[in-house]
């Protein structure tokens, strides 16, 4: 039995013998190789060193209490003030901690007693809520403002959880003077005029370092109306987005604020828009709210396509209102000053029908009548110009008379359906007689080719 286990043992070594050398020189042991080279030439191995900001250090050594490594790293510059991620500075910190010694060691090497962390809670409101009575009482004394907010607009006092504590904010808050709804409303007021300092020019929108919330986003959530409007008026982009793609749209539908909701409506916010989890408005309004915003989206489409409809009306309106009707005419606007002169004198001066027939005599005149109400729309400047073409007027006529001489019986149809061959002919053929014309006719051909090209 042991013979056989000693054999199976030298088996499984002499494998794994096998597998080393295959393993040597492969793609796997080069690199590795050329590792250990690197390492060799820059003085051998050396374990990385895990390195935490100073911020960082800082606060845990806060929260530890050791005042000793604190004091050490406030003489190498570590920023007392400093806030993590959540805006919780080590004061904070040690008020939820109910750590009272390293409450007194930070406020008195100067930690800032108001400062808010990324919701507002002050190291007060901390203590309030917690219900650490001896702590606000010593923050109270060293000028922590029982009137401050947080961002829901509440006061330490309505954070409060202990009889106690409330009978100290209470007892603080009338000794003060301080006026609890006034103080309620701060924030609102605090915007209001940075929005209308904004509006006269004085002023610019930082967006949250952190969050990248704007103004817009803040008043949306706690529906300050008035700011709304103010920073509407200014040109604020109604669709801005966070770092979590919410739009205040979505801040006001979240929060319930339906004025908002109204008024973003009204500025033709995107409904539609989807944050980074591809939520739209909609999806993460307050259940109270999605009926309202059902029809805010119903609202829009109808302003859209109202505001569409408007607009081509509007441009069309202008447009017709500043070109003349008279540009639309074009059977008269596009005959040459020539034409319309020779034209007025024929109509004028009509030429004498020769050995007409009672019927002939007829269809000219009505020929004639339906021509004058189209000659009269001629200018009182053509009229005036009647002198300069005497001679020209005098040709026509005899062209006319000649034409009216050789004239047969032909109907009217077949006269008028040849004018322009007969025309052409009188200049190319001077020799062969024109082929019979209504003179009716050729004012009609008259009008349309003008008499340069008519009478050659």
């Amino acid at each position: 039995m042991a013979a056989t286990d000693h054999s199976r043992s030298e088996a499984a070594k002499q494998r794994r013998q096998d597998q080393l050398q295959r393993w040597l020189g492969s793609e796997t042991d080069r690199t590795v190789s050329e590792a250990r080279e690197t390492s060799a030439g820059s003085g051998g191995t050396r374990r990385a060193k895990v390195r935490f900001a100073q911020g960082a250090v800082f606060m845990a050594a806060c929260s530890a209490g050791d005042r000793e490594e604190v004091t050490a790293l406030l003489r190498q510059g570590a920023d007392i003030n400093h806030a993590n991620v959540d805006g919780l500075t080590a004061l904070h910190q040690a008020c939820i901690d109910e750590n009272a010694e390293m409450v007194q060691f930070l406020v008195e090497n100067g930690s800032d007693v108001n400062r808010g962390d990324n919701e507002g809670w002050t190291p007060l409101h901390a203590a309030a809520s917690c219900g650490f009575v001896q702590i606000a009482k010593y923050l109270i004394e060293h000028s922590a403002r029982v009137g401050a907010v947080n961002s829901e607009g509440e006061l330490p006092l309505d954070v409060a959880t202990e009889d106690a504590m409330e009978r100290l904010l209470r007892a603080e808050i009338k000794k003060q003077g301080i006026d609890v709804d006034k103080a309620r409303k701060e924030e609102e007021r605090i915007m209001l005029q940075d929005a209308m300092a904004m509006q006269e020019g004085g002023g610019t929108l930082i967006p949250h370092p952190n969050t990248k919330a704007t103004a817009l986003h803040v008043a949306a959530a706690k529906g300050y109306i008035e700011v709304l409007k103010v920073l509407l008026q200014c040109g604020v982009d109604v669709d801005s987005t966070d770092t979590d793609g919410w739009t205040p749209l979505h801040a006001a539908a979240h929060w319930g604020q339906k004025e908002a909701c109204n008024l973003f409506v009204e500025h033709m916010c995107d409904m539609c828009a989807v944050n980074n989890v591809g939520q739209t408005p909609l999806d993460v309004a307050d259940e109270n709210l999605v009926d309202t915003l059902e029809e805010l989206q119903k609202k829009q489409n109808a302003l859209r396509i109202k505001k569409e409809k408007q607009t081509p009306v509007i441009e069309t309106s202008s447009h017709v209102s500043t070109v003349p009707a008279r540009t639309r005419r074009t059977s008269i606007c596009r005959m040459s000053s020539r034409e319309k002169i020779g034209l007025h004198e024929r109509e004028k001066h009509p030429p004498p029908a020769l050995q007409n027939t009672p019927t002939e005599d007829e269809e000219e005149e009505g020929q004639t009548g339906q021509s004058q109400p189209k000659a009269s729309s001629s200018s009182s400047s053509e009229e005036e110009s009647e002198s300069e073409s005497d001679t020209e007027s005098t040709k026509n006529r005899e062209i006319i008379n000649n034409l009216n001489n050789k004239r047969n019986t032909t109907s009217l149809l077949s006269t008028s359906m040849s004018a322009n061959t007969a025309a052409s002919q009188v200049k190319k053929e001077p020799c062969k007689p024109p082929a019979p014309e209504a003179p009716g006719s050729w004012r009609t051909s008259l009008r349309k080719a003008g008499s340069s090209v008519t009478l050659g």
